[in-house]
């Protein structure tokens, strides 16, 4: 049939090379008679065998289990010998063992160090792919978590526990929805992951918390959040506006209250603010505008990276910036300017953004230059009011500092820290975690060594600066971590674009113990795409342990989610 359809090609090619002769003038040599053969005589014969997708039994299992799937065809590609076979079975990656064959079914041996991934058969580099299968262990999703698989549509970079009778979380990021509610910025979600909408009355009768913000963030993003004693929020990152009803306003009006990437909010999340009116047409209530300035009247022009509420409720800011401002008011709102001061990535204010002239105020020939030979990327406060940065720099206010620095309550460089530091990482740190319970903090970055030891990319250290000596991360392939956070219960959590970890397949997710090592039961967990920014040990739908996972990620387990999500753990058993 093939050879009959070659030869009527081959006459239609010679009669369309006679009518170009005739019509152009121009000829055209005779087509190999060639043509007609078989090009693919010869081709390896496909193999008549077929794994099937449709589930197994069981349709999940434990590391040791039996598993059931359905296939065709591989009997004839068994050995005579019991145990030979032509063909190999993966389940997550992981080669499995094959326990029988029939016409019809498959029996295989759930690997003893695996996570959840897609099964297939391999034979002569012929693949043919099976369904995915779950790898049970104490690690699982919420499934009932009302934002599982919706989440939000932009990064979360972290959270701040409001606890009622229940675990709920103010979060914070570069989002305009969590679920289906518009709420730019900032949101509230308690630990069944509702949303409460933008001025809901409802949500305020239930919880004693409101969300009474709409349209918050002109522009960009909040990057930090922490908590006063009194139960107000400060938020800080890049934006330059916040909108919220106000009781200055009536109820369909909204303040545009003004900050400079720092402000604090009640504990509704309503702007703190000093309100200021003015009329387009005097006493007309109709055309009356609303505008104002944060009752923090302090802040800087450029990205707040972290920032920080003391003991005693100061505030204590963290970035790259160079300047502090803050409004000189004048009668008309309008006519206000700003006054800048120097300060240099470190300035300390009080809650009203008075400058603090005993920390770190920079003035003509004094020792305060801030970060240089690079930036600060991440920073974090310990249980002294220390602050920790990290970054690419090399050294701090004339000091030699190698990605890291702790500066005291005073914001003097903390000279001690740096001496049990020593050589510090060989590259930059991109992040630091600390953990106040437990007097440790975790960095990442793109370093080997640690004060001439070996410690790629993760490293754990004591709140003095020492080098943790029990935590060591094992070799990882196919890609790196971008996230590590030591949790209380005394389990690192880490992220990245790894592939492996210490010779098993585990892909970008893992829940390590304190020296490193990942046991399988709490690394179940199949593909994971995306960075983590914060854990948040909480609460799952039906009270047993939790974690609440943030950060700009895809895919968990190799389900589609969005920014957010609820794990169980049991870590009890």
């Amino acid at each position: 049939m093939r050879k009959e359809v070659l030869k009527r090609v081959s006459r239609i090619l010679r009669f369309a090379c006679m009518t170009a002769w005739v019509s152009v003038g121009i000829g055209c040599e005779e087509l190999d008679d060639t043509i007609t053969s078989d090009p693919y005589a010869g081709g390896k014969e496909p193999f008549d065998i077929a794994l099937s997708a449709e589930e197994p039994v069981p349709s999940e299992g434990y590391p040791g289990d039996t598993v059931v799937f359905k296939a065709e065809g591989l009997l004839k590609y068994c050995g005579s010998q019991e145990g030979e076979y032509r063909f190999k079975f993966y389940l997550g990656e992981q080669e499995s063992k094959i326990l029988a064959v029939t016409d019809t079914t498959l029996a295989v041996e759930v690997p003893y160090e695996v996570s959840s991934g897609v099964t297939y058969l391999v034979i002569d580099n012929q693949v043919f792919y099976g369904p995915f299968f779950p790898v049970l262990g104490n690690v699982s999703i919420d499934n009932n978590w009302a934002l599982y698989a919706k989440g939000t549509d932009g990064a979360v970079y972290g959270c701040l526990e409001k606890y009622t009778t229940a675990p709920n979380y103010y979060v914070v990021g570069d989002f305009t929805t969590i679920g289906d509610v518009k709420l730019n910025g900032i949101g509230f979600v308690d630990y069944q992951g509702n949303v409460a909408k933008a001025n809901s009355s409802n949500f305020s009768a239930q919880n004693g918390l409101m969300i009474d913000t709409e349209d918050l963030f002109t522009s960009s993003y909040i990057k930090s959040i922490s908590s006063f004693s009194d139960g107000r929020m400060l938020v800080s990152g890049a934006f330059s506006a916040y909108y919220s009803n106000n009781s200055h306003s009536p109820a369909s009006k909204k303040d545009r209250v003004y900050g400079d990437n720092i402000m604090i909010l009640n504990s509704n999340a309503s702007a703190d603010t000093i309100c200021r009116i003015y009329w387009e047409t005097e006493n007309n209530w109709a055309e009356q505008k609303y505008v104002g300035q944060s009752a923090l009247n302090g802040g800087t022009t450029q990205e707040i990276i972290r920032s920080f509420v003391t003991s005693d409720q100061k505030i204590v800011a963290v970035g790259n910036f160079t300047q502090y401002v803050c409004t000189e008011y004048a009668y008309v709102f309008e006519d206000n300017a700003q006054r800048k001061t120097d300060v240099a990535s470190v300035f300390r204010m009080d809650e009203h953004g008075k400058l603090d002239s005993l920390y770190r105020l920079v003035v003509p020939g004094n020792r305060y230059t801030g970060a240089e030979g690079g930036k600060v990327s991440d920073a974090c406060m310990d249980g002294d009011d220390g602050v920790i940065l990290v970054g690419s720099f090399t050294s701090f206010d004339g000091v030699d500092s190698p990605g890291i620095v702790r500066l005291d309550r005073d914001g003097e460089v903390d000279r001690d820290f740096l001496a049990h530091v020593g050589a510090g990482p060989n590259g930059s740190v991109s992040m630091v975690r600390y953990n106040k319970s437990l007097g440790k903090m975790m960095l990442v970055g793109s370093f080997t060594e640690y004060d001439g030891q070996e410690r790629k990319q993760v490293v754990m250290l004591n709140s003095d600066g020492t080098l943790d000596s029990d935590f060591k991360l094992k070799e990882m392939t196919g890609g790196s971590p971008n996230f590590a956070q030591l949790i209380d219960r005394g389990k690192v959590v880490v992220s990245g674009t790894f592939t492996t970890y210490a010779g098993i397949p585990r892909n970008g997710f893992l829940i390590l113990d304190m020296d490193g090592t990942a046991q399988q039961k709490f690394n179940v967990p199949g593909v994971f795409s995306g960075q983590l920014y914060q854990v948040q040990e909480s609460q799952t739908t039906v009270g047993a342990y939790g974690l609440l996972l943030m950060g700009k990620f895809t895919r968990f387990n190799s389900k589609v989610v969005h920014n957010m999500l609820m794990l169980e753990l049991d870590l009890d058993h």
